[in-house]
């Protein structure tokens, strides 16, 4: 059994390196299952920035799900509500290969309470990826900024806002990262 927990700020490959880590599992005649919030308005499979994508059951709730698994690569579980960390303790104890990707902090800074909780379950590996600031172009960005028009979106909204159109993206360091 496996769990990993694959996390950082947009565009840093999280969905990407969640589909290179599920895949070869397809090799040893697994039965993979890959899901997808139903909040992520932006596509219904998992789909990186690179165009590799893999087929997702788009669900509200990781209660939802009846399928039969071996290993299940959740995109986005930032967007899961807190209580779905308690699925994925039963899918972990019932020896599940378990592999999750999803901000860890919110556009204030805080961290996520799903997040919170999946980091309580003491995933076997946390990969945290960077990007590039998209202020200062350098390769540390770790946190994802908000903005409406121009300006940075300091307080207000839900932690966990899709990406509607409503608001605008940007990756952001520390050092470029506005907080409250």
């Amino acid at each position: 059994m496996v769990f990993v927990f694959i996390t950082g700020p947009m565009k840093s490959g999280k969905s990407l390196e969640l589909i290179a880590r599920v895949e070869p599992f397809k090799f040893a005649n697994k039965k993979i299952l890959y899901l997808q919030p139903k909040k992520n308005v932006r596509e219904s499979n998992i789909t990186s920035r690179l165009g590799i994508d893999a087929e997702a059951l788009v669900i509200g709730s990781l209660a939802e799900v009846d399928h039969d698994f071996d290993v299940v690569g959740i995109d986005e579980i930032h967007m899961f509500d807190a209580r779905d960390a308690s699925i994925l303790e039963k899918w972990i104890h019932a020896g599940k290969d378990v592999f999750i990707s999803g901000l860890d902090i919110d556009y204030q800074g805080k961290m996520i309470e799903v997040v919170q909780r999946v980091l309580e379950l003491s995933p076997d590996s946390v990969l945290t990826k960077h990007a590039v600031c998209e202020v200062c172009h350098q390769y540390d960005a770790r946190f994802t900024q908000i903005l409406k028009g121009d300006e940075p979106v300091l307080e207000g909204i839900s932690p966990v806002t899709p990406d509607d159109g409503t608001y605008q993206y940007e990756t952001r360091c520390r050092t470029c990262f506005v907080k409250n």
